[in-house]
């Protein structure tokens, strides 16, 4: 038997990897990210077909370390250390007649030279694939769920799942947890991580004297039963989703409608609606809606402002198509299901297995679509907005529709009447010409000059007339083109649409096309890349249905299941949450992954369960302390032995402040105050830009994507233009100058002293309570003396300076509750 035979390495069309088209970021061979990158796709793709679990040509197994060092019946394949020593490089290579794989030609230069180095550096196999072999079209994202065995914690620490499979990850590394956190520190912790609020004193104070075994899990109960739960957790989905109330265009057209779509993501979450039927929403919430039942109509509609919610380019109406779709398929596949598909819109992926047809196959989807028109610099008309009545409702408004063109219609007859009248009466031409009559000859010429100015004025008023007549008649045309659906409640949502051709976009180029792609899903997650379709519509149905109760299930558990981690912990078990691929960071804890995305399915898609399940851990009680002999060990904290001290995040900052101050307003407002539509003619040089004071929760502030809210910007906010699975974190200098020294802050902080002095009688029981409402916890004994000497000596001071006595009280509190409110035990939650 030829050699050739033995080693069989059967790659007919090997993925090029990375490093073959991409060389500036060259991870350390011996790394586990080099071996996900450069080594895995060419092993689990195209060579365990003959050489895996199921085949082995020649006696050779490549799926495993141990397989490729021990060989098959002509030797070893690899020898660690030694790229020249083994059969696997001279088989790539084709230097040898008789051992050329793949036939046909050889690997890639760079593809050899990545195998080569991986050898070199010992051929190290990542720990988190170790326990499996790999397969063919393998990557562990890709898999379905494994079954995690649960074994019992020697040291008695951990009894839930989730503590059994953290310990055990913890106990290789000779860490121990620290004890748990107090009373006072948990119900704080717990209420901003749900509602993005400061416990109310008297709930910390019941909280910490309830002794019974489940009063921690009914608090829970409590706060995820909250409505502001839904407002502290919708933010995050915001977040993802890319939620801005402008388009995002050259002059970022405002959105009025844009709040009903935040509305719905809020509502979800308070109704804990099931992640999978959350999706479907989304995704084809208008497919939905024409099913029934009546009364979810609107609701389903809004849900797709989830696609609607693409960014806008370019001055005309929905210029750029193609943009907008490849901005949908960008946020969906990272959203969920934790994949970058953009890169397939030019060629094929250079990482993950997608292909430009994959992507033109999803892309029809999005084709057969209809996109809303929110207004641009060569059309300021919103339109192409999906009503939120079904279309056999659509009737009843057309008593309205002929009552609104009716009275259109007299206007504008009115409207061209005083025009003509104005006109006739005194021409701008027949004045003009009157004029140099006049100067021409021996008349006045001031009589002459008077008269033009006269003329000029009516001729300004008939301007005016005649603006008027023709924005009637625009109005009018409008409404015509339109019509009786005009009348109906409309969202910045999708419509369905019909089957639409799609051909493959050479270099992404809409103007360079080539064959037509049927729609389809990846072959990396349905071998078939087909799925079954209606014979109408876009299919975006099928295609959402798919998504969770197909072969991407496991996938869009998993990455939905590590977000959640990601909020309650700071820190994903992904450490790239919205990359699954092969660039993204493997799972630090892989079976607590599988665990958590399996209990995920079995609760039926509960959000609120999986909080529940997370939070009453063992793990998230850990107090925050540090432990010098575990932090010499995981400065980082990896393991998971203590719980990571954390920033409030903008709107918890903020809502944090208010709340304090008494202002916070817990009512949901409605649209924000655009200007009126009629009067939009913004462009690229003059765009739409504005900042509307509330009270509300932050939530609900005006989000712009060109123009960032200059306080959100500052605390790390999301950027509305892209999909933001990860908050950038900084902690600079104009933070701290904004708790300083900003007027808002100085007003909150003199509110906040102002119910101090109203609600208590002496100083003492008002610093209790300031220590309760600003950090959960009454002060110790060498605090309260501090604030005692602060109040007396801040005071004396400022009556030196003149201050009048009847105002000493309040400022010295105020100045006591600035620099409680500039501290880190605010500013951070333990």
């Amino acid at each position: 038997m030829k050699r050739r035979m033995v080693i069989g390495l059967a790659l007919s069309s090997v993925l090029m990897p990375a490093s073959a088209s991409v060389r500036g970021e060259t991870p350390d061979a011996a790394s586990e990210n080099f071996f996900e990158l450069r080594v895995r796709p060419v092993l689990a793709n195209h060579c365990v077909k003959c050489h895996g679990e199921t085949k082995q040509s020649g006696g050779l197994r490549v799926d495993s370390r141990e397989a490729l060092l021990k060989g098959g019946e002509n030797g070893p394949a690899i020898v660690a250390g030694d790229p020249a020593a083994g059969l696997l490089g001279r088989a790539i290579s084709h230097t040898d007649d008789d051992l050329k794989m793949p036939p046909s030609k050889p690997l890639p230069k760079a593809a050899q030279d990545d195998l080569a180095a991986w050898i070199a550096a010992g051929s190290p196999w990542p720990a988190s694939v170790a326990s499996r072999p790999i397969e063919g079209d393998a990557h562990w994202a890709f898999e379905p769920l494994r079954q995690v065995s649960l074994r019992e914690d020697p040291t008695g620490w951990a009894a839930s799942p989730i503590d059994r499979l953290i310990a055990e990850a913890r106990r290789p590394h000779g860490l121990h947890p620290v004890e748990r956190a107090d009373r006072r520190t948990l119900i704080r912790r717990a209420t901003v991580d749900l509602i993005g609020l400061p416990p109310d004193p008297a709930r910390v104070e019941a909280f910490a004297a309830d002794d019974r075994p489940d009063a921690y899990e009914k608090l829970l109960d409590e706060l995820l039963a909250s409505p502001q739960y839904g407002e502290r957790w919708a933010r995050g989905w915001l977040d993802l989703a890319r939620y801005a109330d402008t388009a995002g265009d050259n002059s970022d057209y405002p959105i009025p409608e844009a709040y009903l779509y935040r509305n719905y993501v809020i509502d979800a979450f308070n109704a804990d609606v099931p992640y999978d039927r959350f999706l479907h929403e989304q995704i084809a919430g208008d497919v939905l809606a024409q099913d029934g039942p009546s009364e979810d109509y609107a609701r389903r509609v809004i849900a797709t402002g989830f696609l609607a919610q693409a960014k806008r380019f370019g001055t005309r109406k929905l210029e750029d198509g193609h943009q907008i779709i490849e901005d949908v398929l960008n946020t969906t596949g990272q959203v969920v299901l934790g994949l970058s598909l953009r890169c397939a819109r030019c060629h094929d992926h250079k990482f993950d297995p997608i292909t430009s047809k994959d992507y033109y196959a999803l892309y029809g989807f999005f084709a057969a679509t209809k996109f809303p028109f929110a207004g641009a610099e060569e059309d300021h008309r919103p339109s192409e907005f999906a009503p939120l009545v079904p279309p056999q409702e659509i009737g009843a408004y057309q008593a309205r529709y002929d009552a609104a063109l009716a009275s259109l219609t007299r206007k504008a007859k009115r409207a061209q009447a005083e025009e003509g009248n104005v006109v006739d009466d005194r021409g701008f031409t027949a004045a003009v010409a009157a004029f140099v009559a006049d100067v021409a000859g021996p008349a006045d010429k001031a009589a002459a000059v008077k008269e033009l100015e006269e003329a000029r004025a009516e001729y300004a008023a008939a301007r005016r007339k005649a603006a008027k007549t023709r924005q009637v008649q625009s109005q009018i045309t409008n409404l015509v083109a339109d019509g009786a659906v005009a009348l109906a409640p409309r969202a910045y949502a999708v419509r369905d649409g019909e089957p639409t051709v799609v051909k493959l976009q050479i270099g992404g180029d809409p103007n360079r096309l080539d064959a037509v792609i049927p729609r389809g899903v990846p072959k990396i997650l349905e071998p078939s890349g087909s799925i079954e379709l209606p014979s109408s519509g876009s299919g975006r149905l099928a295609l959402a249905r798919w998504l969770t109760e197909g072969r991407p299930q496991p996938l869009v558990a998993r990455v939905m299941a590590n977000r959640i981690w990601q909020h309650h912990f700071g820190k994903a078990i992904v450490p790239t949450p919205s990359d699954f691929g092969l660039r993204g960071t493997p799972p630090t804890h892989p079976d607590l992954l599988e665990w958590l995305a399996a209990d995920f399915v079995a609760s039926g898609w509960s959000i609120k369960a999986m909080h529940r399940r997370i939070m009453l851990s063992e793990t998230y009680q850990l107090a925050s302390r540090n432990d010098p002999a575990n932090a010499a060990k995981d400065t980082g904290n990896a393991w998971y032995w203590r719980f990571d001290r954390r920033p409030l995040d903008a709107e918890a900052l903020r809502d944090s402040l208010l709340a304090l101050g008494g202002d916070l307003r817990l009512d949901r407002p409605g649209s924000h105050p655009f200007p009126p539509e009629e009067s939009w003619g913004f462009t690229a040089h003059h765009q739409f830009k504005a900042v509307y004071p509330s009270d509300h929760r932050s939530i609900y502030l005006m989000v712009q994507r060109l123009h960032p809210h200059p306080y959100l910007a500052l605390f790390n906010g999301p950027d509305a233009s892209a999909t933001t699975a990860v908050r950038d974190a900084s902690t600079v200098a104009i933070q701290a100058l904004f708790m300083v020294n900003n007027p808002f802050v100085h007003e909150q902080a003199r509110k906040f002293a102002g119910r101090l002095l109203e609600s208590d009688s002496d100083d003492s029981s008002r610093i209790q309570t300031a220590y309760l409402r600003a950090y959960g916890r009454p002060p110790t004994d060498a605090e309260r003396a501090r604030a005692d000497a602060f109040l007396r000596e801040y005071g004396r001071s400022l009556a030196a300076e003149g201050l009048p006595a009847d105002r000493l009280q309040g400022e010295a509190w105020a100045g006591l509750a600035r620099a409680m409110l500039a501290s880190n035990e605010f500013l951070y939650v333990d």
